[in-house]
């Protein structure tokens, strides 16, 4: 009989722990928010940045729930004042929705707070930010060049092979027997690299390298905002690695100028020596 009281015993203090169990975690547990991401790409920017005056960009918005999201808002503050409301929808009911919000930096500097908020019909919300420093007034816009003279598309070919393997920023192609001095750019394969083409660029005067964002073909326009990028990009290179669809901008010369190019095509043949790398690019002329 002892036994039998003692397993009763034993029976209701686990009953009692699993209902305390289960109404403390229905109770901490808090209610689903919706899920908000910034897309990322060329296209977009996905992050804070220093962009110059008047300068356009787009955000990506990609959100989605459990239940349906009833309201997307883009509120938009200037150092500290008042917020503004850009975007302000509430006449959608979807568990999921992409959106680009079109935005122009303003015409002074200063910082500008971007805020993304998207809420379900019971009020949980999710924002995202993103903060732009704003340095003013740009200076002069590049010249974008996207073809040579004859509508040919901008090429440096392995400098193993009979092509022209070094260019001149704002002049064009250059061979083997022209003056180092105007070799901005550089293809640099060495001997022992005639069988994988490594599609590495170098410059012969000066020129230095530094890899930049996926959006920067888009958001650099001018001479303060490629200055500007080139300050945030970390340590120059004196020999650099293209990648297929990346920015770089290009100090020229090792001077005060500078150069944006974005890479378009990467061209990889056997046993002819005819690889290239194609690309575009932006400066000041």
């Amino acid at each position: 009989m002892k036994n039998v009281k003692f397993l009763s015993l034993i029976a209701l203090l686990s009953f009692g722990a699993f209902f305390l169990s289960n109404c403390t975690g229905t109770e901490d547990d808090p209610d689903p928010v919706p899920v908000v991401n910034f897309l990322g790409g060329a296209d977009y920017l996905s992050d804070d940045a220093t962009l110059t005056a008047n300068t356009p960009f787009t955000v990506g918005i990609a959100a989605n729930h459990t239940s349906n999201i009833v309201s997307f808002k883009v509120v938009q503050s200037l150092d500290g004042t008042p917020s503004v409301d850009l975007v302000d929808s509430a006449d959608f009911k979807t568990e999921n929705f992409t959106y680009d919000f079109e935005g122009v930096t303003g015409a002074d500097a200063g910082t500008e707070i971007y805020e993304f908020i998207v809420a379900d019909k019971d009020g949980n919300s999710t924002t995202k930010t993103i903060t732009i420093t704003n340095i003013g007034d740009g200076g002069a816009d590049l010249a974008v060049l996207e073809e040579d003279n004859n509508g040919d598309p901008f090429r440096v070919y392995n400098f193993k092979g009979v092509e022209a393997g070094a260019y001149e920023i704002g002049i064009g192609t250059l061979t083997s027997g022209e003056p180092d001095a105007q070799k901005d750019i550089q293809d640099s394969t060495r001997n022992d690299e005639i069988a994988n083409w490594p599609a590495r660029w170098t410059s012969r005067n000066g020129t230095t390298f530094k890899k930049v964002a996926d959006n920067a073909w888009t958001t650099i326009t001018n001479e303060r905002g490629i200055e500007e990028a080139w300050n945030a990009a970390g340590e120059a290179e004196t020999a650099i690695l293209m990648e297929d669809g990346a920015n770089y901008i290009l100090k020229l010369k090792g001077g005060d100028k500078y150069a944006l190019v974005s890479v378009t095509k990467i061209e990889e043949t056997t046993g002819n020596n005819s690889d290239y790398v194609q690309f575009i690019y932006k400066y000041v002329q």
